[in-house]
């Protein structure tokens, strides 16, 4: 027993390095130790299918803590996801019943409504590859990874409903009280914020993923939407974070076990490779019906471009739809393995593609017709930063406090930048000059636009360290003579910051001690002036802020 885990942990290390050698995401090296491990004799290995089922749990719990639910309403998302979903599962269905004129075994006993179903399930993009790509990218917060996430949710949501309706078992009666979940998220908001330390986030974090999965469970509705309900319950309090933070690492250890399982799925027959390689040419058609949607939705050329090549990928619900259609005798079983090759091969396409992304995009938006500025949304409108001396990015507490220093002490144009469009509207009404926008996106810099005088001061005021560190990045980039200051929110995070250009970094809390013992004197000397005579100076009125 021990054997077979030491062997699929041998191949796993093994195509992990082998991707990354090839510049390639790890996740590929993972789906070919998959195959691999097929190829050696391995059919299954015990457990693994829990810590697939579990990785993908805690995905979707992570995804629900970063998401606003007012995204998913916007047309642009929902809009999308319709028109995408009813416009690829027709095309596919139609091309399938063309094909399926020829004498194919696959198409044995078939008919257009299982089309239907297969055009379906690859309308689907995975939410899984999707989200690594993110990452991997930086573009987690950006305008098309935004968009992005909310049509993977929607779909989601879909292939939760087909799976409901398609099951033998039904619903219990009491599921649509199930609704109340998202609805008590003003009041979780309101909830103490206690939790600190790493170790308890990750114990709390995977217990509420489960604990929301058995609940919808046990309901007969799918657990993993149970999780993502969950998080999105949590989102915008300040426990989401933490969460989101401390469960990264083990969300990934977990997803191996999914991509492994993939790869186990088996190899299909030549006619299935014929047919898996006809759902791979399709995937530049998904991409385009893609295009088509968001570009009507009065996205920039360039976003359009960058979301519909992130989404131009096949699901692992496509597995599942063909399971699913197996078992209710409307499919061979030779469509599992030709379902598994193609969402693998979709995923090693996919970052074949990314790699010459540039390029490709580049091609895309020249294609387009342009959009009028005035059409735009508003959060793809070109930026003005035209007289602005500094940047700050970042308008939390240490951001506000940087911002009013520059402008009311050293007499500076400054302008912030921040992510939360509640927090933007606030602290424009507080007469604050504050652009809605992402740092990290690299699309935020091409959209500035500054004719003649523009900022020369750039400060980093995030509290995640990684966040200021993609900034950093994208500064080299620029050839502007731009200054960059950063505060490090622990000590040995200061260095690292140096290292990748920062002009000058601040330790959080060795400043916040400088500053107290600057008040803690000026208190003193009002305190005690006949103690201080001529060198006390004046001293500020008490309370201070």
């Amino acid at each position: 027993m021990t054997a077979i885990y030491v062997e699929a942990l041998l191949f796993a290390i093994v195509g992990g390095l082998t991707a990354a050698a090839l510049r390639l995401p790890p996740l590929v090296g993972f789906l070919a130790a998959g195959f691999g491990l097929g190829a050696a004799g391995v059919d299954a290995i015990p457990g693994l299918d829990v810590a697939a089922n579990l990785g993908v749990t805690i995905l979707l719990f992570t995804i629900g803590l970063q998401l606003d639910p007012r995204s998913l309403l916007k047309p642009r998302a929902a809009g999308t996801a319709a028109g995408h979903a009813v416009a690829y599962t027709l095309l596919v269905a139609v091309i399938l019943g063309v094909v399926s004129l020829l004498p194919l075994a696959l198409f044995a006993g078939t008919g257009f409504g299982v089309f239907l179903l297969i055009g379906l399930a690859t309308s689907f993009s995975s939410t899984v590859f999707v989200m690594a790509q993110l990452e991997e990218s930086g573009r987690m917060r950006s305008t098309s990874g935004s968009i992005a996430i909310s049509i993977l949710v929607l779909q989601d949501i879909v292939a939760v409903a087909f799976l409901v309706l398609s099951g033998d078992d039904k619903p219990a009666l009491w599921a649509p009280a199930l609704i109340i979940l998202p609805l008590l998220r003003p009041l979780v908001n309101r909830l103490p914020d206690r939790g600190r330390r790493t170790e308890l986030m990750v114990l709390g974090g995977v217990a509420v993923a489960m604990a929301a999965y058995a609940l919808f469970d046990a309901a007969g509705v799918s657990g993993d939407f149970g999780a993502l309900l969950a998080g999105m319950t949590l989102s915008g309090h300040p426990i989401s974070e933490r969460f989101f933070d401390a469960l990264m690492e083990i969300k990934e250890l977990l997803l191996v076990g999914f991509f492994l399982q993939i790869g186990l799925g088996g190899v299909p027959t030549p006619a299935g490779f014929a047919m898996a390689g006809l759902l791979l040419a399709l995937i530049p058609v998904k991409a385009a019906v893609f295009i088509a949607l968001l570009h009507a939705m009065r996205l920039s050329n360039r976003t359009t471009a960058i979301t519909a090549l992130i989404m131009a990928n096949y699901s692992e619900f496509g597995l599942i739809v063909a399971s699913v259609a197996v078992a209710g005798g409307m499919l061979p079983e030779t469509w599992v393995p030709v379902m598994g090759v193609t969402v693998a091969a979709s995923f090693i396409l996919s970052t074949l593609v990314g790699i010459r992304s540039e390029r490709i995009i580049n091609r895309i938006t020249d294609l387009l017709p342009t959009v009028p500025e005035e059409r735009l949304t508003a959060s793809e409108r070109p930026v003005h930063v035209e007289g602005v001396d500094a940047l700050v990015i970042g308008m939390g507490r240490v951001g506000i406090g940087v911002y009013r220093r520059l402008a009311d002490e050293h007499d500076l144009e400054v302008a912030g930048i921040e992510f939360d469009e509640d927090r933007c509207a606030d602290l424009a009404h507080r007469g604050l000059r504050v652009i809605h926008g992402d740092g990290t996106d690299p699309d935020l810099w091409r959209r500035m636009r500054g004719a003649g005088r523009g900022p020369r001061l750039i400060v980093l005021a995030m509290p995640e360290h990684d966040a200021n560190l993609t900034v950093l990045k994208l500064m080299r980039t620029t050839e502007l003579p731009l200054t960059v200051a950063a505060v490090a929110h622990q000590r040995h995070t200061t260095f690292d910051l140096i290292e990748h250009g920062a002009d000058a970094v601040t330790y959080l809390y060795e400043g916040a001690g400088r500053e107290l013992g600057d008040f803690a004197w000026q208190a003193w000397v009002a305190n005690h002036p006949e103690e201080q005579g001529d060198a006390g100076g004046a001293a500020p009125p008490r309370g201070r802020d």
